[in-house]
């Protein structure tokens, strides 16, 4: 499997960066989320990430969530693409996926 990284680039997390590993990561405000955003936009449980057949998936837990992906709502399960931008509340992520993005990025959050 190939690991998603997400590069924070507006909002909360502008220039930290995480590598998701895990097969399944919850995306919220709340403690017991995997990966824990702290913004006014952002549910308890907003959206999970996941990986199925080595491809990158992320999809809404809830319909009033705020999440983009490239601008565009995501209303069901939307495919990231390396490049893609991912908006969870307000704070936006580019995608970069496999041996390229573990090249770029050194020392940060996996989950």
């Amino acid at each position: 499997m190939r690991a998603l990284t997400l590069l924070g680039i507006s909002g909360s997390r502008v220039g930290q960066a995480a590598v998701v590993e895990a097969h399944s990561t919850i995306v919220g405000a709340a403690g017991n989320c995997d990966m824990v955003l702290y913004d006014r936009l952002v549910l308890p449980h907003h959206a999970e990430i996941r990986v199925a057949l080595d491809r990158w998936f992320i999809l809404s837990l809830d319909p009033t969530a705020t999440l983009f992906v490239n601008g565009q709502p995501v209303t069901g399960q939307q495919r990231l693409e390396p490049g893609d931008l991912i908006t969870v509340g307000t704070v936006t992520f580019k995608a970069a996926i496999g041996s390229v993005a573990e090249r770029q990025v050194g020392g940060v959050a996996r989950w």
